[in-house]
């Protein structure tokens, strides 16, 4: 039995921040994937990059900005984050109503929902980008750089079900980024690949819960 959804913020609730980035490379003649790498590390694992470092409240974002500087000198690239974070406000600014919605009706049939975002310290305004009260909403929000891991470790979707006293298969899991979703799913959890059309991830939702009737 379902008795919960749990799901990332950024490529989720709003576009992927990663296209930011690919937009930027694209005007500077720069290879995507490189500039993905050099800034965010292999997003594949839980490394030592310092993006990851950071994402896990082990470093300043001072020190992990200047980590990614000396990471992309290393391929005559500028990666001074500072200035990818107005794109990045650029993006966050477009919530996708359609979920809002529906994260509201989810919650009113009686489903438990959590948030599971890799997150930077400095970057406590996310909760105010939604149109609701964060807190009232979502029973349990597991931010890495609070809890000092991040995914794809299998032990912040641990947490996460531990926080809501269920098992792995009563949750569904939405993410963007596959790797997260094949982590979920390596615990028990039923995950999917949140693509540019919500409309799918809804609908994918909806089907689990509707097979259990």
């Amino acid at each position: 039995m379902i008795k919960a959804i749990l799901f990332d913020f950024g490529g989720v609730y709003m576009d992927s921040p990663f296209d930011a980035v690919s937009d930027i490379a694209r005007e500077t003649g720069v290879d995507p994937d490189l500039l993905k790498q050099v800034i965010f590390g292999d997003y594949h694992q839980d490394t030592d990059h310092p993006w990851h470092r950071l994402e896990r409240g082990e470093l300043s974002l001072e020190d992990a900005r200047e980590g990614i500087i000396h990471e992309g000198r290393k391929h005559g690239l500028d990666t001074d984050i500072y200035q990818l974070f107005a794109r990045f406000a650029n993006v966050e600014r477009g919530l996708k109503q359609a979920l809002l919605d529906k994260t509201l009706e989810w919650k009113d049939r009686g489903l438990q929902l959590a948030m599971i975002t890799n997150n930077i310290r400095e970057f406590t305004g996310w909760k105010d980008l939604f149109p609701y009260p964060v807190a009232d909403v979502y029973h349990t929000i597991s931010d890495s750089s609070e809890l000092g891991m991040r995914k794809p470790n299998p032990a912040i979707y641990q947490h996460t079900l531990q926080q809501l006293a269920i098992e792995p298969g009563q949750a569904l899991f939405l993410d963007d980024y596959p790797s997260n979703v094949e982590a979920a799913q390596s615990v028990g959890i039923h995950g999917f690949v949140v693509k540019q059309n919500i409309d799918d991830a809804i609908g994918w939702v909806e089907q689990q819960l509707a097979s259990q009737q």
